[in-house]
C-alpha cells in the first residue's frame, strides 16, 4: 500500500471515514468523547454518549470497488476486541449507565459516498 506523508492510503481513507462518521453522529445529537481510544492493542474509533448511554463505535470505510461491504469486516474477533476495549474504558473512567457497540460502514467511490449505521443492543 502506498504512503502519503506518514500515513498509508488505507489509514487516510480510515481517518476520512471516521471524520464523516463523527460529524454525522454529532449532528444526530451524540456527544463525541474520544477518537481512536486505545486499550493495549485494541482501539475504539469513537467513544460517544447519547443521553445516558455510552456508545462505542467502530467505523469501517472502503473505497473503490472493494469486494467486501465494510460492515462485513467487523467479524466475531473484531467485536470481541471492541468489547474488551469498551470494558477497559468503562472501568478506567468509571462510566455509569448502559453501553452498546455500534458500527458505521462507509463506502466511497467516484460516484459518491454511502453511509450505513448499525445500532447495537
Amino acid at each position: 500500500m502506498q504512503e502519503r506523508g506518514n500515513q498509508t492510503i488505507a489509514q487516510q481513507v480510515g481517518g476520512y471515514g471516521e471524520k464523516l462518521a463523527a460529524d454525522w453522529l454529532w449532528m444526530k445529537g451524540f456527544d463525541i468523547k474520544e477518537r481512536n481510544w486505545r486499550a493495549g492493542k485494541n482501539e475504539i474509533d469513537l467513544v460517544c454518549k447519547q443521553g445516558k448511554e455510552w456508545v462505542f463505535v467502530e467505523v469501517k470505510t472502503r473505497r473503490g470497488r472493494a469486494a467486501m461491504q465494510p460492515e462485513v469486516a467487523v467479524n466475531y474477533k473484531k467485536r470481541k476486541n471492541l468489547m474488551t476495549a469498551a470494558n477497559a474504558y468503562v472501568q478506567q473512567y468509571q462510566c455509569d449507565g448502559k453501553f452498546r457497540l455500534d458500527i458505521v460502514a462507509i463506502s466511497v467511490s467516484p460516484w459518491g459516498k454511502q453511509m450505513m449505521y448499525f445500532k447495537g443492543k
